[in-house]
């Protein structure tokens, strides 16, 4: 039977589309393996023989910096016997990526170029190589697509009705990464995106969120009187923190003490606040279990300045952070509930209901 219509209420998920293990691997084939997926920060791999092993739908990645300074990502398998390379990101010291089960070599390129044991002409090296897959860079933040027929990572920027390019102007490929935080939602990444989406939680889960930024105590994202998607700042309020007039540069494009965000379909978050930029990932885990990464970015010359105290920047968005993956698992655990069979957006959700709209279209024409 299916769920009501209920007039002023738009349908979300149901209870199967937040708990459903096949439909949990079902969305890692029509939607993370089909778009582009945001993994991680560009300047995590400076130097040559860098790399990041990060997760795309069901896939494990592995990318690099070439001897040409270029990026380069493959799937992190070795082709003779199907062993994963790597198994955490870090420096590569400018060496080959070496498998740890047979010690096969393959180059920064992705070429076969050592097999201990085998002569060189014992096998044609020349036909095994890494399979590689398509990797991209926007504002210093690195997406991975696994689908060669999705279109190029500026145009699906461009495409998204969160309007993502529209922060090009505060300089983000300029900032530097101060701290990463790393949590575990035991809560759907659906349940997680779409409180993200919408602030009718805010007065209840986020005072002192509110107490800075005062139209969230209203259930509403952004200020009526702004055509630029922004939040005011309340007055004497100059950054996102504990501590208020320490003297925090604003970030490049920051006209005036405002707050903005946009949330990148599928697994991307960007917080843009004077100061400092929050930029997040979403790795979905299992239909209960999400990994939550926030990469914390402020003005190099703030990130060289001791004297300032980041932290209480960093530990005032991380407590916001908390809040919502704390009432996110709540949901997740009522969702488990016999009684509840479908959820609801109400008007003032409407970024939320484009996020569902986005997915549906994924989901049902595959």
């Amino acid at each position: 039977m299916s769920a009501p219509e209920i007039r002023g209420l738009q349908k979300s998920f149901t209870r199967d589309e937040y708990t459903s293990p096949a439909i949990f691997a079902s969305e890692l084939e029509t939607i993370f393996s089909k778009h582009w997926c945001y993994v991680g920060r560009a300047d995590k791999l400076s130097h040559i023989g860098d790399r990041m092993v990060c997760n795309v739908g069901s896939e494990s990645i592995l990318i690099v910096r070439n001897r040409e300074s270029q990026l380069r990502a493959y799937f992190n398998v070795c082709q003779h016997r199907g062993s994963q390379l790597c198994d955490e990101s870090g420096s590569g010291y400018g060496a080959a990526i070496t498998c740890p089960y047979h010690a096969w070599s393959y180059s920064l390129d992705g070429k076969l170029v050592g097999a201990i044991h085998h002569e060189k002409e014992s096998f044609d090296r020349e036909c095994i190589s890494l399979k590689q897959v398509r990797v991209d860079e926007w504002q210093g933040c690195l997406f991975v697509c696994l689908d060669n027929n999705e279109v190029p990572l500026l145009k699906w920027l461009e495409n998204m009705y969160s309007k993502p390019l529209e922060l090009d102007k505060f300089g983000m490929a300029g900032l530097k990464s101060v701290r990463t935080t790393v949590d575990e939602a035991q809560a759907n990444w659906k349940v997680l995106v779409e409180n993200y989406s919408e602030c009718l939680h805010c007065s209840v889960v986020h005072p002192e969120f509110c107490d800075l930024v005062p139209v969230f105590a209203t259930g509403r994202t952004i200020d009526k009187d702004r055509g630029d998607w922004g939040a005011n700042l309340a007055d004497g309020v100059n950054s996102i923190s504990f501590k208020q007039n320490q003297g925090l540069t604003l970030i490049p494009g920051m006209d005036d003490k405002s707050l903005f965000g946009a949330y990148v379909y599928p697994n991307m978050l960007i917080d843009v606040s004077p100061d400092s930029v929050a930029v997040t990932t979403y790795i979905p885990r299992s239909p209960t279990h999400t990994t939550v990464i926030t990469d914390y970015l402020f003005p190099a010359d703030m990130a060289a300045d001791s004297s300032l105290d980041l932290n209480a920047v960093i530990d005032f968005n991380d407590l916001v952070n908390h809040q919502d993956i704390a009432v996110s698992e709540r949901v997740q655990r009522g969702t488990a509930s016999s009684a509840f069979k479908q959820a609801y957006h109400t008007e003032m959700e409407k970024y939320a209901m484009q996020f569902v709209k986005q997915y549906r279209q994924d989901t049902q024409t595959h």
